[in-house]
C-alpha cells in the first residue's frame, strides 16, 4: 500500500511540474507573439554564417534590425562576395532605413513566426526571411541580387528608446 501511495505521489508531482513548465512556455510564446504583432521590436545577432565560410561571432560588432510600425532600420555586417557592380558601401555591411516592402508575418511549424520583407538600395534588392522561435531565438536569412547568401543567429527583444 505504501509503495502505491509513493508511486501515486510521484506521478502527481511529475504532472504538476510538467503543467507549470508548459504554462511558462505558453506565456513565453504569447509574449513573443505580442512583441511581433506590436511591430516595435529589435533583433540583435550574435553569429553570422556567410556562404562557404566559417561561423563568425559578431556580438562585439554593431548589428541590429529595428522594426517600428511600418518601417525598418537595419545594419548587418557582411562577410562574403559581391557579384556585380557597385561597392560594399562605406559602412561595411547591409544598411537600410525605410518602409517595409512586401512585408508579411507567417505562422511556421512548432509556434515559429516568420517575417518576410524586401528592401531595395540602388540596383540591389535584398530579401529578408526572419524565423522567430518561441524561446526568442532568431535566424535571419538574407538573399541579395548582388551579394552571396548570408544568415545570422540572434535574439528578439523589446525596442529600446534611442536618442536620434
Amino acid at each position: 500500500m505504501k509503495s502505491l501511495l509513493r508511486y501515486l505521489y510521484i506521478i502527481i508531482t511529475l504532472f504538476l511540474i510538467h503543467s507549470c513548465g508548459s504554462s511558462a512556455y505558453t506565456a513565453k510564446i504569447a509574449s513573443i507573439n505580442s512583441l511581433i504583432e506590436s511591430l516595435e521590436f529589435e533583433i540583435e545577432h550574435d553569429w553570422v554564417s556567410p556562404l562557404g565560410g566559417p561561423r563568425i561571432y559578431i556580438m562585439d560588432n554593431p548589428n541590429f534590425i529595428r522594426f517600428k510600425n511600418d518601417s525598418v532600420n537595419l545594419f548587418l555586417p557582411f562577410f562574403g562576395e559581391r557579384f556585380s557592380g557597385g561597392g560594399y558601401n562605406n559602412q561595411g555591411g547591409i544598411v537600410y532605413e525605410g518602409p517595409l516592402n512586401n512585408f508579411e508575418i507567417l505562422d511556421g511549424d512548432k509556434n515559429t513566426r516568420i517575417i518576410k520583407f524586401r528592401t531595395k538600395q540602388s540596383s540591389e534588392t535584398l530579401d529578408f526571411s526572419i524565423n522567430i522561435f518561441p524561446e526568442g531565438n532568431v535566424t535571419t536569412r538574407v538573399n541579395s541580387t548582388e551579394r552571396s547568401f548570408i544568415s545570422y543567429q540572434g535574439r528578439i527583444k523589446e525596442l529600446e528608446e534611442r536618442d536620434e
